[in-house]
């Protein structure tokens, strides 16, 4: 092959190079976009699994007149196998750091700790004005257990 006047090897072999990046570059796109399909007929689906309530289906199945405990997460920022029970129904799940359930008179208050192996502390944040127990500030541990938090008393 002849080098055309003016022109050296190193020219030539990158006008080479840079073509066959942008071919290359240029196929890709046309792959993603003719496999990739209609992507606006897709539905989205959560990341989380079946059990994770967003911020507006938690409020949507609590009776927003009822007092509420919120509870925290000292350590981490969450534990989504960690379960609010209240009397022994689950009444939330740690799938961020925050859990805020609806109590009654009587109710008994405990966290689900048995599918971790790690011992974890739990803090009550906050109470609704009519909730005298527990108070907020609380903190247990729950080591692989039931850790119970409270017996729920409201005032008079």
């Amino acid at each position: 092959m002849r080098i055309p006047p003016g022109r050296s090897w190193d020219n030539i072999l990158e006008t080479v190079l840079i073509r066959a990046v942008i071919i290359i570059a240029l196929l890709v796109l046309g792959t993603q976009v003719f496999l990739g399909g209609d992507q606006y007929g897709q539905n989205a689906e959560p990341v989380m699994g079946g059990s994770y309530m967003g911020p507006q289906q938690a409020a949507a199945g609590r009776d927003l007149n009822k007092p509420v405990v919120t509870l925290r997460l000292k350590e981490f920022v969450s534990l989504p196998q960690a379960r609010v029970l209240v009397s022994g129904e689950v009444a939330g799940v740690f799938n961020g750091r925050y859990v805020t359930v609806s109590v009654a008179e009587g109710d008994v208050l405990q966290v689900d700790g048995t599918r971790y192996e790690r011992p974890f502390k739990i803090e009550v944040l906050d109470v609704s004005r009519e909730v005298a127990e527990p108070q907020p500030g609380l903190t247990i541990t729950v080591n692989e257990s039931l850790g119970n938090i409270a017996l729920v008393r409201l005032s008079k």
